[in-house]
């Protein structure tokens, strides 16, 4: 038999949830902190009055249980990919010496780095930036060292280097690196 108070507190309880809007049986978005409950049983024994030995008396025994509960719902998303690139050093064109100024120099090639999220590797294109991975597949961060091609025409040669995570090629991230000329 379950006492009085304990029944208006469980019907309290359960107006209180259903008047925020929830559901029996539906999942708990959060944790939510133990809830006990109070559950007591009465029984009493005793033997007919026909039978009933002056040193007999009622029985009584009385069993309470407390119960704790709570309910935790984990929610657990796939890591969100993301890509960054950037260059670590700048390339340099070769400067071609001429009878009026003899001075020549070598240029110097282009560092990248990268870093991606959401995966395990990283894939790399070099001038193709609609080309998934054109220059190949690499760690999930890293450097590359590349050779920076220029021409001999006068103004800028301009490269573009382009990282997604590996397996995914809706996310890219694109740079364009550009150095001047030198005919």
């Amino acid at each position: 038999m379950m006492r009085t108070g304990h029944l208006a507190g469980i019907i309290a309880l359960l107006a209180a949830l259903t008047a925020c809007g929830a559901q029996t049986g539906s999942p708990v978005a959060a944790s939510t902190p133990p809830i006990p409950t109070d559950t007591s049983t009465t029984t009493t024994s005793s033997q007919p009055p026909a039978e009933k030995q002056p040193d007999q008396v009622a029985q009584q025994t009385t069993t309470r249980t407390t119960t704790t509960s709570s309910s935790n719902v984990v929610t657990t998303r796939p890591p969100q990919a993301t890509a960054t690139i950037s260059v670590v050093k700048q390339p340099t064109c070769p400067v071609h010496g001429t009878p009026d100024a003899p001075f020549t120099s070598p240029g110097t090639d282009v560092v990248i780095e990268w870093k991606v999220t959401g995966a395990t590797g990283a894939a790399i294109a070099v001038d193709n930036p609609n080309t998934y991975g054109a220059y190949g597949t690499y760690g999930a961060t890293g450097q590359l060292t590349l050779a920076f091609g220029c021409t001999d025409k006068p103004g800028k040669t301009t490269h573009t280097y382009t990282v997604w995570p590996a397996g995914n090629k809706n996310v890219s991230k694109t740079i364009s690196v550009s150095a001047t000329n030198n005919p």
